[in-house]
């Protein structure tokens, strides 16, 4: 079409005269190479009419064969309409075979959910993330070589153990018979990264950074910056760095015999001391306190260990129990072996000539040991957090969030650090492994778009025959009404642990085996005990604020539905009836 088009204008060029020809092309030329129009003398055009008249056949030859072509150049763009088939149209000539389907995009790594800590609450709040969200990107910092794992069994279950290499296995039995792992779970199910580049690795793993530390944190920036210098984009951030081990007041350059308890290197070093008949001496008469010394009560059956516990109160957990109960339990540490040195504040450590550690405590007593294993408390770490401009509690010495677990916008804290806003009870601290669960796995479901309340229940126990789980306040310094009941074969912690659906030591919930069901048939070893089990109200101001569980378990539930509902001490023999206390059928 466009070939007879030109053809027609060729014809009629020629029909005009040469020299109107000869014009014609020139303007077509000068358009085309966007040059200013040439203007030419009358010689010049009679010279040019003289020479097109000898030339005509070549011009006509010339035009046949470039005239298309300078049609098109010159020709007026094509309508819109024009533009879209002649777009189409070369698509379909050149389509010969099916077109391979185009590659689709690499997904957007996105920015993680970054929790500053290895511990029990990075753990608890990880997986909780995941199961909102499975293809959340989440990395666990911890600046020691394990993965995370529980603390407890340090100083219990662990030293129950009869396997000589338990230090390296960390495998212990809990109180039901079920063999566990203090690691929650292996190295293998995480994706190990080296530094912070792989934050942006594609995974759908959980991702764990070990024997890192966390330099600073920038709110504005939503930015982790490691002692290394790299630096982390995070999307949410969780503090829960936990706390650092209270230390006596003269132990430092002790190091080698006085030593704190808190991590695996700690149970690790303690578990090489306490052998062939060392002395040991536990300073401390809380949950950490206690529990130690028990479990080490139980090593000195095969090591023949002498083990000595010293703190300040009147008996062990008086921070916690009535008076009445802490003289019972401090009764029932030492049946176990322990020599309890109650109402004994150290004055001085001293090492002797025999390079054993000699503590001072006053009116000439003293206590000579191979090692003195100090657990007092912990500071929690709240460095990180105040440089980052975020509030702590001078009081309490705990990052403070709100009752969702948040310190500010995208900034959470869980565990041991955290100052938080108990809905019920008002601001409180807690330092307890099931807190450390509960209000991390709390936080992890915030984190990914949750607003609940978090609410506190606490649980813990003195070995397999005494068990306690409290919910609420409870504090010695409030007032208390109790209940008492005989306890049976199966009011023991090792027939009671998987009562309670709840209990984070219980996760996952296994059966009793057949040995630990046989072990807590075998006899009550609280027959002759006044305080075989029962129950402790916490009062303030006539209102029920805390309740503890003495060997009463699976009852947790009830418990936290009696202090939100604000009973009194008024209600409590209508409340009896929730715990069967008197129930000898189980």
């Amino acid at each position: 079409m466009a070939m007879n088009l030109l053809r027609v204008s060729a014809s009629r060029s020629v029909r005009i005269g040469r020299s109107s020809a000869v014009h014609s092309v020139g303007q077509i030329s000068a358009r085309r190479m966007a040059l200013p129009r040439a203007y030419t003398t009358g010689a010049a055009q009679q010279s040019s009419a003289s020479s097109n008249s000898s030339n005509t056949p070549w011009f006509i030859g010339s035009l046949m064969v470039f005239g298309p072509i300078l049609f098109k150049l010159t020709s007026p763009p094509p309508t819109k309409k024009t533009q879209e088939k002649a777009h189409v149209e070369p698509i379909a000539m050149e389509t010969a075979e099916p077109a391979a389907p185009a590659t689709a995009p690499a997904p957007k790594i996105q920015k993680p959910y970054v929790l500053i800590g290895a511990g029990t609450a990075s753990f608890a709040a990880a997986q909780a993330i995941k199961e909102k969200q499975p293809d959340a990107n989440v990395i666990i910092i911890g600046n020691e070589e394990y993965a995370p794992y529980m603390r407890p069994p340090l100083s219990k279950e662990l030293w129950f153990s009869e396997d000589p290499e338990v230090a390296k296995t960390l495998l212990f039995k809990d109180w039901q018979g079920t063999e566990r792992n203090t690691i929650y779970q292996d190295e293998s199910q995480y994706e190990v990264i080296e530094d912070a580049s792989g934050s942006d690795l594609q995974t759908s793993k959980i991702k764990l950074l070990l024997n890192k530390q966390v330099a600073k944190l920038n709110i504005e920036d939503h930015t982790v910056t490691l002692a290394d210098g790299s630096i982390i984009y995070y999307n949410k951030v969780l503090l829960a760095t936990g706390g650092e081990p209270k230390n006596l007041p003269d132990q430092a350059g002790k190091s080698d015999k006085v030593t704190t308890f808190r991590t695996v290197e700690d149970f690790k070093k303690l578990d090489q001391i306490a052998k062939d008949g060392a002395h040991i001496a536990v300073v401390g008469g809380g949950f950490l306190g206690s529990e130690l010394a028990v479990a080490l009560a139980k090593r000195a059956e095969k090591e023949k260990l002498t083990v000595t516990q010293v703190f300040p109160e009147e008996g062990n957990m008086a921070n916690v129990f009535p008076s009445y109960l802490t003289k019972w339990t401090t009764s029932r540490v030492r049946k176990l072996g322990v020599n309890v040195q109650t109402d004994s504040a150290i004055k001085a450590i001293k090492t002797d000539e025999n390079s054993k550690v000699v503590l001072d405590l006053g009116n000439d007593k003293q206590v000579t040991a191979d090692h003195v294993v100090v657990a007092v408390g912990i500071q929690p770490r709240v460095d990180l957090a105040r440089e980052a401009g975020l509030e702590v509690d001078e009081k309490r010495a705990g990052v403070v969030v709100n009752a969702e677990l948040e310190a500010r916008t995208d900034v959470f804290a869980a565990g041991d650090m955290v100052s938080f806003h108990d809905v019920q009870l008002g601001r409180r601290r807690i330092e307890h492994h099931d807190h450390a669960v509960l209000s991390g796995r709390h936080a992890g479901e915030n984190m990914v778009g949750g607003a609940k309340p978090y609410k506190h229940q606490s649980m813990s126990d003195l070995g397999p025959e005494i068990g306690y789980e409290a919910v609420g306040l409870v504090d010695a310094q409030l007032s208390t009404v109790s209940v008492w009941a005989k306890a049976t074969a199966q009011d023991t912690p090792a027939a009671g642990a998987g009562a309670e659906a709840e209990s984070p030591r219980g996760t996952p919930i296994a059966t009793p085996s057949a040995e630990a069901t046989k072990t807590a048939s075998a006899g009550n070893p609280f027959k002759d005990e006044k305080f075989g089990k029962g129950l402790v109200f916490y009062v303030r101001e006539k209102q029920i604020v805390g309740l503890l569980l003495f060997n009463v378990f699976g009852k947790v539930q009830e418990a936290r539905d009696i202090i939100d509902a604000g009973y009194t001490t008024e209600q409590i023999d209508g409340l009896l009836k929730k715990f069967n206390l008197h129930d000898d059928s189980h």
